[in-house]
């Protein structure tokens, strides 16, 4: 027999079995809770920039109230944050306490809410303090004075 024609040798013991890669998790979708409208801040001393507030399980999404009727309850929050430049989020492990205020009957100043952070307090006017407190207070727990 010549060296040509003799068979490859076998192998001692076959390669070890390797398992298929498992897909990755998918990652927890984020959940919008609730959505109040006509959240205000003050961008000058006759102006002032009107949000709808976006509360989910992660954050504090401020999108700038526009005339369309958008579903954000059900509209990822991401794409809700991306929409206008101006649209910001706070993440909810950085919110200190959220305080509302009812309005003042001397002053007639509105109703209000003050977020505070870790770095700085963020203040808005807001349309009715008992329900907004509310809401969040079901939602937040106890960051909610």
């Amino acid at each position: 027999m010549s060296l040509e024609n003799t068979p490859p040798p076998l192998p001692s013991s076959p390669p070890p079995y390797k398992p298929p890669d498992l897909p990755p998790s998918p990652l927890k979708p984020e959940i919008v809770q609730v959505v109040i409208d006509k959240v205000q801040q003050k961008t000058g001393m006759f102006s002032k920039q009107s949000y709808k507030m976006i509360v989910t399980d992660l954050r504090l999404i401020f999108a700038l109230q526009a005339k369309n009727n958008i579903d954000y309850m059900h509209q990822d929050p991401n794409l809700s944050l991306s929409e206008n430049p101006t649209n910001f989020a706070i993440s909810l492990d950085q919110v200190q306490a959220i305080e509302v205020y009812r309005a003042g009957f001397e002053d007639s100043s509105p109703d209000s809410m003050v977020i505070k952070t870790l770095s700085e307090k963020i203040s808005f006017q807001i349309n009715d303090a008992y329900r907004v407190g509310q809401n969040l207070k079901k939602i937040l727990g106890s960051i909610v004075k």
